[in-house]
């Protein structure tokens, strides 16, 4: 059938021969039909994922672990790049009832730095705004950081869109687009309520605190690390109020921008499929119909358009001793430590001249001590000839009748030897004659010791 549809477009019957030059003209128009087909089937513009966050946040972890999902390659093989001031990773978009690859998500991570943004001119151009979605990955191991962080990089986008000079035509329909999708959002689990005529759009208006920073592009912020709420109850005693407190302030974050919110975890594999799910809905406008989900503390789901300030406000039920309208910083605040290190002065070394000085002027201030006689600072200066405590407890011990003990007379004994080779044998004779009545007394004790022992007759 769609043979002879084609020719009776070209105004030839099929059954009459046809001529070479009709038949090129007819497998031109089948071949162009299926190359227009095709390109409808397939996105006309490659979109953009920009992820951005604090250096050790959890960014490269996460993607990596998106790309394992859409089973994309990485860039680098089975070490995947890293380190890089502008890391490339791309996802793959495969149909989900025909596994075929519709098209390829470019993703750039920028580095936790945000003296990197200066390269933001490369990944974020006027051209490719509408195409783009942001990424902002927080550390939800460090909450007395998020919502500064939150802060700063939301700021380093607003600042690049500025910095693009776009018309404001262009940017108001940007922005109107985002308050749109924002308004049209439906819940999958709330009943849906007919309207008078298909022609009604019946969208409700929003609220005073909703879409305040309108940049014009979807954003999806993401607390890595849900898995370590644990931890912060032991180490830093945090209760449910104060994961309460710390999830409306991110969740009023999100109403300003109109941002999804997303607590995953890699180590325990929480919501990155669902991550992955909603990524690709945003980006390519493909089916979704997965409910927000804000029951369980460290695994968080709340997409673009479902939340608002009534929501929120039943947190503050379980805040019984924390305001609301407290300061972010004044709550949740960085762990002390026992000594900062910047309280730690720095030591500086001491010059070699003005140390030599004061040594010189303090041995000249010092009394002068009498010089001794080389054979005495021989024996002062040995580390042997000095005699320990126990040893000068030793010679101070008598015995009964009034004569030096047996260990006396050893101890002065081995002395007198030690001092011999420390001398090297240059004595006086009063020191040959100590040494030889001290050899007598030590001979003398022996034979006494030897005749005291059992068996012996004394």
């Amino acid at each position: 059938r769609l043979f002879q549809r084609k020719m009776a477009t070209l105004g030839m019957d099929p059954d009459t021969q046809k001529t070479d030059d009709q038949e090129e003209d007819l497998w031109s128009v089948i071949l162009n039909d299926v190359a227009a087909s095709s390109a409808r089937s397939r996105p006309q513009v490659t979109k953009t994922l920009l992820v951005l966050g604090d250096v050790n946040s959890g960014k490269s972890t996460l993607i990596d672990r998106l790309c394992q999902i859409s089973k994309s390659h990485p860039i680098g093989g089975k070490f995947p790049l890293s380190g890089c001031s502008l890391e490339y990773r791309f996802i793959d978009v495969q149909d989900e009832e025909t596994d075929d690859l519709l098209d390829r998500m470019g993703v750039w991570i920028l580095d936790g730095v945000v003296w990197h943004s200066q390269l933001l001119p490369f990944v974020l151009r006027r051209e490719s705004l509408a195409h783009t979605t942001v990424m902002i990955v927080v550390d939800l191991s460090q909450p007395w950081g998020i919502l500064e962080s939150l802060e700063r990089w939301a700021e380093v986008v607003r600042k690049h869109i500025q910095s693009l000079h776009i018309p404001d035509r262009e940017l108001r329909e940007l922005e109107e687009k985002t308050v749109k999708q924002f308004q049209s959002y439906v819940d999958p689990e709330e009943p849906t309520v007919p309207t008078a005529s298909e022609g009604d759009n019946v969208t409700l208006p929003l609220g005073e605190t909703t879409l305040t920073c309108n940049l014009g592009m979807p954003i999806i912020l993401v607390c890595c690390k849900s898995d370590t709420v644990v931890q912060l109850e032991k180490q830093h005693g945090y209760k449910d109020e104060h994961f309460d407190f710390i999830q409306q302030a991110i969740r009023k974050f999100c109403l300003h921008y109109g941002a999804a919110l997303f607590y995953v975890s890699m180590k325990e594999d929480k919501n990155v499929s669902l991550l992955h799910k909603y990524l690709i809905h945003r980006a390519y406008n493909l089916p979704f119909k997965e409910a927000a989900w804000v029951v369980d503390r460290d695994a968080i789901f709340i997409p673009s358009g479902w939340d608002n300030e009534k929501k929120i406000s039943i947190l503050y039920d379980h805040m019984k001793h924390i305001s609301p309208d407290e300061p972010y910083e004044n709550i949740i605040m960085p762990p002390k430590t026992s000594q900062p290190e910047s309280e730690v002065g720095a030591l500086e070394a001491e010059d070699d001249q003005v140390f030599l000085m004061t040594q010189q002027a303090h041995m000249v201030r010092s009394p002068k001590t009498t010089a001794a006689t080389p054979a005495a600072a021989a024996v002062a200066k040995s580390p042997v000839a000095r005699p320990s405590p126990t040893a000068a407890k030793t010679t101070t011990t008598d015995g009964p009748d009034g004569k030096p003990s047996g260990e006396t007379v050893l101890a002065n004994f081995f002395n007198s030897l030690l001092s011999k080779k420390q001398t090297g044998g240059k004595g006086t004779g009063s020191m040959r004659g100590s040494r030889s009545e001290a050899r007598n007394e030590a001979a003398a004790e022996l034979d006494r010791m030897q005749s005291k022992k059992p068996g012996t007759k004394s």
